[in-house]
């Protein structure tokens, strides 16, 4: 028994002091401002967002804009969809890709890449080293 506890005591060494302290501090994403003209929506906040989520920006609006089934583009740091959406729809909206294509389902942080390996897309996470496959935006 006692050699394990000096494994353990090793192990747990050898791992950062910050792994095991909870700072309580949750990964946030600002909710979405979006405006309506005419018969468009236009996101104002759309490059603070995906700058917070490290994700490149015709990624998440492929997504947005495919959920919302419309056409989507982006204007300097706007997005603009065809048609008229609520601000919580496309929040809801982008919440649904933040829990698929940027938390770890692992060790739920944010620390996370998408990878593409012969064919397959994997989320793979630099805080736990999880990797784990997904489907393609």
């Amino acid at each position: 028994m006692d050699d394990y506890d000096k494994l353990l005591d090793r192990a747990r060494s050898q791992v950062p002091e910050d792994a095991f302290k909870r700072t309580g501090e949750r990964f946030q994403v600002p909710e979405v401002q979006l405006i309506v003209q005419g018969n468009r929506s236009i996101w104002q906040n759309f490059q603070e967002i995906i700058n917070i989520l490290n994700r490149p920006g015709k990624e998440v609006l492929k997504f947005v804009s495919g959920q919302l089934g419309t056409a989507g583009n982006v204007e300097g740091s706007n997005a603009l969809f065809n048609g008229k959406f609520t601000s919580e729809l496309v929040d809801e909206v982008l919440n649904r890709y933040v829990d698929s294509y940027v938390i770890c389902p692992v060790c739920t942080r944010p620390d996370t890449e998408i990878v593409k390996e012969s064919g397959a897309y994997y989320l793979t996470c630099s805080a736990c080293g999880a990797r784990t496959s997904i489907r393609p935006v």
